[in-house]
Parts: structure tokens; C-alpha cells; sequence
């Protein structure tokens, strides 16, 4: 039998506050309220005028405009996310049912098709995410689907039981192939470049405004200066983070297919 590693058990607390893509966050914030802190700094004698009337009326629109640009991407990152978390539990669900359909058909036969399972949730595994982690997915997955339907078409059942079992393991390579579409289309979809650029523009804008409306040289003023841009600048690393469904903070891992392949690979 092909032996698998089984399904990760992440440590949450090592995942979500001592990642990568944490550091990456508190880095970016960092360097970007040190430079607007540097900035105020550097404006800091400039004499303070009164307020224009059209800057007092800029800044609660752009600050609208970067909210409304950081919802529809975040929004759309999220569906994308849940789509694919949803493909996954679903191809699970179909390996373990053909696994386990099998069980109707003749011995030779119900061995030959297990193995084809074991096999093709080692290649979804081991060769499928790596590549869905680079936002890209090749055939080699489908094409043991359709040798898995190949296989089954061929099957001459010579019993009620290994005909229901032939029909039930079709349906199961039919739901198999529509969630690894489901996970293809998802590593492919990305946020459109404009909506990209949109959010880079208006985080820019957001965080250089405050010196633009003439910031006072007070420390209150430069702090909340700073910690503006540290979160605006967080809010867009954060978009690219999960801007692929199969990596960063929150990727969608292969935990439930490596869960039933160990399961299958122990029997």
C-alpha cells in the first residue's frame, strides 16, 4: 500500500501568531508608521493654517473610498476561500464513499479500484497542492479520474449488488471531478489587477493625507498619524496574503483527503 502522512493538526498558536505571514503584517505596519512618524517629523515647524473647507470634506471620502475598495476585495477573497474549503470537503467525502464502493464489486475488481483511490488521493496530496500553492493546477489528477472511470465503465457486473456498485462508484468519480474543478477554478481566481491597484492607490493616499491637511507637530498627532498608516498599510498586505486560496494565513489545506487516505491506506 502507498503510505501517506496523515492529516496535519496545525498548533494554532504557532500558525496564527508566530507565521510567516503574521511577521510579514507586523513588519509592514512597522515600516510604514515609521515612515509616516519620519515624515511628521520632518513637517513637524511647518506653521499649522487653518483648515481648508475641501480637505475637511477629501478626507472622509477617500477614507470611504479605501474602505469600500478593502470590503469588495476582502469580500471577494473570502467567497473564494469558502468555495474552496467547500470543494475540498467534498472530494473527501467522494474518495471515502469510492473507497468504500468498492466493497459491492468482485474481489479482483474492488482491489484494483481501491488501489486507483489510494493512488489518486496520494497524487492530490503530494502533487496537486504544491502546485495549487503557485496558483496553477495541471491534468495529471483528472486523467486518474477518467482512468477511474475508464476502469468502472468496463466492469461487467455479473450480480445486482456489483451493478449497484458500479453505478454508485461512477457517481462518485462524477462528484470527485466537479470539487477538483471546484479547487482548480479556485487556485486560478485572482483579484483583478484594477481592484489591486485601486487598493495600493487608496492606501497611499490614506496615509499620506493627514500631512497633506497640515498635521500638527504634537506627539498625539504624529502617533495617531502613524498608527493610521500602520493599519492601512496591514489592510493591504493582508489582501495579497489571501490572494490564493491554497496559501497564506488561511489556505485550504488537504487535511480531509489526507485524513481518509490514511484511513483507506490502514485497511
Amino acid at each position: 500500500m502507498l503510505a501517506l502522512p496523515s492529516a496535519r493538526r496545525p498548533d494554532w498558536t504557532e500558525a496564527v501568531l508566530l507565521g510567516p505571514e503574521t511577521w510579514i503584517v507586523l513588519a509592514a505596519g512597522a515600516v510604514s508608521a515609521a515612515i509616516a512618524a519620519a515624515i511628521a517629523w520632518l513637517v513637524r515647524k511647518r506653521e499649522f493654517e487653518p483648515e481648508d473647507i475641501t480637505i475637511g470634506f477629501l478626507g472622509p471620502s477617500l477614507a470611504a473610498m479605501y474602505l469600500l475598495v478593502l470590503a469588495i476585495a476582502l469580500a471577494t477573497e473570502w467567497q473564494t476561500i469558502g468555495s474552496a474549503q467547500q470543494a475540498v470537503g467534498n472530494e473527501a467525502v467522494a474518495v471515502r464513499q469510492l473507497y468504500w464502493a468498492a466493497t459491492g464489486l468482485p474481489p479482483t475488481s474492488a482491489n484494483q479500484l481501491r488501489h486507483q483511490v489510494r493512488d489518486y488521493a496520494a497524487l492530490v496530496v503530494r502533487h496537486d497542492w504544491p502546485q495549487m500553492e503557485r496558483g496553477t493546477l495541471n491534468d495529471r489528477s483528472e486523467q486518474a479520474l477518467t482512468a477511474m472511470s475508464t476502469f468502472l465503465l468496463k466492469l461487467n457486473p455479473a450480480s445486482p449488488a456489483a451493478a449497484t456498485a458500479q453505478q454508485y462508484g461512477l457517481a462518485q468519480v462524477s462528484a470527485m471531478a466537479s470539487a477538483r474543478a471546484g479547487r482548480e477554478s479556485a487556485a486560478e481566481t485572482r483579484l483583478p489587477a484594477g481592484l489591486l491597484a485601486a487598493a495600493i492607490a487608496t492606501s497611499a493616499i490614506v496615509c499620506l493625507f493627514p500631512f497633506a491637511g497640515g498635521i500638527r507637530s504634537t506627539r498625539v498627532c504624529i502617533a495617531l498619524a502613524a498608527l493610521q498608516a500602520a493599519l492601512v498599510t496591514v489592510g493591504v498586505v493582508v489582501i495579497f496574503q489571501l490572494n490564493n486560496p491554497f496559501s497564506g494565513p488561511l489556505a485550504t489545506t488537504p487535511d480531509p483527503i489526507a485524513a481518509v487516505a490514511a484511513l483507506a491506506d490502514a485497511r
